[in-house]
């Protein structure tokens, strides 16, 4: 609760603002972009980052809780995928080329400019290093004062004229709240740095025609420089949700992670070891076109199911070899890559 009126607080004097007077000081709008890539960590630290696999858990306006996990190649493609017990999940593929969102049983090709230059700014981990690897035009604005900070104003403008607006603390020149074109907001409230580099560790959303705000808190097992197979990024739909009859059922074994390997039927899924011994055995539903849910089969004949003996499973693609989902079970939550055994 603590951390929700600390959320909800701050996003509050972030809106009650005055605006002050250009300052004295002659800064140029790149000076203060600059200053901020470098309290990031600086721009060869940043740039000596070609991946990251990162994991947040999402407060929604509702007080339910999601996952959301967002795989990146920096400067060249995403992956942000929600899965939540109570809502339809969502993922968005960009590669690089098309942009595309599943929700549910919906697939939506982007493919105006707005949405894919949105996407460009996505691949990166640090909007004001996209900015300037991006070439986006810099404008300074007057100086705002917040109750709790002040800030330097920046408006970054893309080659189509849309303008992001930068509010960057004075104290440090990081960047504290970006104002989208079209009226969404994120608030950074808190970070921490990851090999000398910014990741912004709470972030405040708020979507024009949605009600309350969403949080993002970023959990602890950051991965950066690890290989992520192009599969993530690569939506397998072109109409419609559906997944293949050899995903569906089948024998699979884990490419990363944990040794996993199963065979999947259509009611369960069995779990052996090395040798190919049954080790125990889950029941399997599908709740939607490419969700199902596990339940420990011990623990549904003893009448003893917990949330960790509960799992999601979302499957985000695949090509003819292999298969990626995410999962949440309780307090865990992962992503796994699949080899589909013929």
């Amino acid at each position: 609760m603590k951390t929700i009126l600390f959320f909800a607080a701050t996003f509050l004097l972030l809106l009650e603002t005055k605006i002050l007077g250009q300052t004295n000081n002659n800064l140029t709008p790149q000076q203060i972009l600059d200053s901020s890539i470098s309290f990031c960590g600086g721009q060869k630290r940043i740039t000596n980052i070609k991946t990251s696999d990162l994991t947040y858990g999402l407060t929604l306006p509702d007080k339910s809780m999601a996952t959301l996990s967002r795989k990146i190649k920096t400067g060249q493609k995403y992956m942000q995928s929600i899965l939540s017990w109570k809502h339809a999940p969502t993922t968005i593929f960009y590669d690089g080329k098309k942009l595309t969102k599943v929700e549910d049983s919906l697939v939506k090709q982007m493919d105006d400019a707005t949405s894919v230059e949105h996407a460009e700014l996505e691949t990166y981990n640090q909007i004001q290093y996209a900015y300037k690897v991006l070439k986006y035009k810099l404008i300074r604005q007057a100086d705002k004062k917040f109750e709790y900070v002040d800030c330097y104003v920046v408006d970054a403008i893309d080659g189509k004229g849309d303008t992001i607006t930068n509010f960057f603390d004075k104290t440090n020149f990081r960047l504290t709240m970006v104002i989208y074109p079209n009226g969404d907001k994120s608030i950074m409230t808190k970070y921490i740095f990851k090999d000398s580099v910014l990741f912004n560790s709470q972030i405040i959303n708020t979507y024009r025609g949605s009600e309350g705000f969403y949080a993002l808190t970023l959990y602890d097992n950051i991965e950066l420089n690890v290989e992520i197979s192009d599969i993530w990024f690569t939506c397998p739909y072109k109409d419609k949700v559906a997944i293949p009859a050899n995903i569906r059922t089948g024998e699979f074994v884990s490419t990363n992670g944990v040794d996993t390997r199963f065979l999947r039927t259509g009611l369960t899924q069995e779990y052996r070891d090395a040798n190919n011994k049954l080790d125990f055995t889950r029941i399997l539903v599908w709740s939607g076109p490419d969700t199902f849910r596990l339940a420990d089969e011990k623990s549904v004949f003893n009448d003893q199911l917990t949330p960790e003996s509960k799992i999601l499973v979302r499957i985000i693609s695949w090509d003819k070899n292999n298969y990626v989902c995410q999962w949440v079970a309780g307090k865990y939550t992962d992503t796994q890559d699949y080899k589909i055994k013929k």
